[in-house]
C-alpha cells in the first residue's frame, strides 16, 4: 500500500509585472512579489507530486503564513501514513485537523495539499490527471480568456488591443472597482472584441443593491454573457432579488466554496454556471463534488483562478478538460506574474492564448526543484 511518507511546504516570492485592482482590493503592484505555497509530497515509494496554492488576503482570508502553517503544522501531521489513493479518507483527515466555519476552512492550504496527492495518483496511474479523472487521455488545448484591468476608457482601449495582439479572442473585466466608469469600459471592451467573443463581468462582491439591477441590465444589453459575484458572499437574498429582475446570466465565487455552498444556490435557481476553481473550493476532490452538483442541475462551468502560478493553472486546466467546460478560462497568472525561473520551459504549456494539455502522466507540469528551494523562505 502506497502511503504519504513526506511532506515539503515552500512559500515562494513570484515578480509581479503588472498590477490590478478589483473591488474588495489589490492582486500586488508592480515590483511586488505575489506569494505562493508549493507543496512536494513523497510516497512510501519514493515518488513524488507537487501542489500549489495562492493565499490572497484582499480576495479571501487566507495570508501565506497561514497557508504555511496551516500545512506545516497540521495538515502534514493529519494525512502522513494515510494511503496516496484515499482521497475522501485525505479530505477526511484534513477536516478533522482543520475544519469549517460557515464552509470549507483554509481551503487554499488544503487545496495545495489535494493538488499534490492528485499529482502523484496520475502519475502512478501513467495517465494524464483529467484521465484519472474520467476525461480522455487525448492532447487537448482550452482557450484562455484574456483579464481586462482598465477603469477609463482609454485604457480599455489599450488593454483589448494588448489581448488582440497576444492572441486573445476572449475578455473578462473588473467591475464595481469605480462604478462610475463600468459601463464605459464595459462599452468600450464590447465594441472591440471580436465577434462572438465570451466576454463576463467579474464584481469580486462589490456591487450596492441599488445600482446593481441598472448595471446588469446594461450589461446584458451590451452583450456580456455573465455576471459573476455581485454582492458580499453572504448576502444571498441579494441574489434572489437580482435574479427576479434580470436577464442577464449569473454566477457566484466568493460564496461558492464548498459543495454545499454550490448546492444552496443551485437548488434556489440563482445561477447559471459553476465557477470552477479548485484552489477556493480546498482542491480537485471536493470540485468534483461541485462539478456533479453542477451537472445535476442542468448548470454549465466556467473557470477562473486568483491570479495562479503554472501549476495550479495545468491542474484546473485538466479538472475542466475532464468536466467537458467549452468557455475560455479566466487563469490570468501569465498577464502579471513571472514564473520564468520555476518553470523555464512554460511556453511549451502555454501559448497562442490557449493551455495545451499532453499525455504526460499527471497535472503536467513540475517546478524547477532547484529554483523553489532557491527562492523559497
Amino acid at each position: 500500500m502506497n502511503t504519504i511518507a513526506r511532506l515539503e511546504v515552500f512559500p515562494v516570492g513570484l515578480p509581479v509585472t503588472r498590477g490590478f485592482r478589483f473591488s474588495s482590493g489589490s492582486a500586488g503592484a508592480t515590483g511586488d512579489k505575489a506569494w505562493i505555497v508549493l507543496v512536494k509530497l513523497t510516497d512510501s515509494a519514493g515518488r513524488v507530486g507537487w501542489g500549489e496554492g495562492r493565499p490572497m488576503r484582499q480576495w479571501h482570508y487566507e495570508t501565506i503564513e497561514t497557508a504555511v502553517t496551516t500545512l506545516r503544522e497540521y495538515l502534514a501531521p493529519a494525512v502522513l501514513g494515510c494511503e496516496v489513493w484515499d482521497r475522501a479518507g485525505l479530505h477526511r483527515r484534513m477536516h478533522s485537523a482543520i475544519g469549517r466555519g460557515p464552509s470549507t476552512g483554509q481551503p487554499v492550504a488544503k487545496a495545495a495539499l489535494d493538488l499534490a496527492v492528485h499529482d502523484l495518483c496520475a502519475k502512478i496511474a501513467g495517465v494524464p490527471l483529467r484521465a484519472l479523472l474520467g476525461g480522455s487521455s487525448a492532447p487537448c488545448e482550452l482557450a484562455l480568456s484574456w483579464t481586462c484591468t482598465a477603469h477609463t476608457e482609454e485604457e480599455a482601449v489599450k488593454d483589448v488591443e494588448d489581448g488582440l495582439a497576444a492572441g486573445f479572442q476572449h475578455f473578462n473585466f473588473k467591475a464595481a472597482v469605480t462604478p462610475e466608469t463600468d459601463l464605459a469600459v464595459a462599452r468600450t471592451i464590447a465594441q472591440r472584441a471580436p465577434a462572438g467573443a465570451f466576454l463576463w463581468a467579474d464584481c469580486n462582491q462589490g456591487l450596492k443593491p441599488q445600482d446593481a439591477l441598472h448595471l446588469a441590465e446594461a450589461l446584458f444589453g451590451l452583450g456580456v454573457g455573465l455576471l459573476e459575484q455581485p454582492f458580499a458572499a453572504d448576502q444571498m437574498h441579494l441574489m434572489e432579488r437580482l435574479r427576479s429582475r434580470t436577464s442577464i446570466p449569473l454566477a457566484v465565487d466568493e460564496s461558492c466554496v464548498s459543495a454545499g455552498d454550490f448546492f444552496a444556490y443551485a437548488r434556489a435557481g440563482l445561477v447559471d454556471y459553476l465557477v470552477l476553481k479548485p484552489t477556493r473550493s480546498g482542491g480537485i476532490w471536493p470540485t468534483q463534488l461541485q462539478v456533479g452538483v453542477a451537472q445535476s442541475a442542468g448548470l454549465s462551468s466556467i473557470v477562473s483562478g486568483l491570479t495562479d502560478g503554472l501549476l495550479t493553472k495545468m491542474a484546473t486546466s485538466q479538472v475542466a478538460a475532464a468536466a467537458g467546460v467549452t468557455r475560455p478560462m479566466a487563469l490570468n497568472g501569465s498577464q502579471f506574474l513571472d514564473e520564468s525561473a520555476l518553470y523555464p520551459q512554460k511556453s511549451r504549456h502555454e501559448h497562442h492564448a490557449s493551455v495545451h494539455l499532453s499525455d504526460t502522466p499527471g497535472i503536467g507540469v513540475e517546478p524547477d526543484e532547484a529554483a523553489v528551494r532557491a527562492l523559497g523562505k
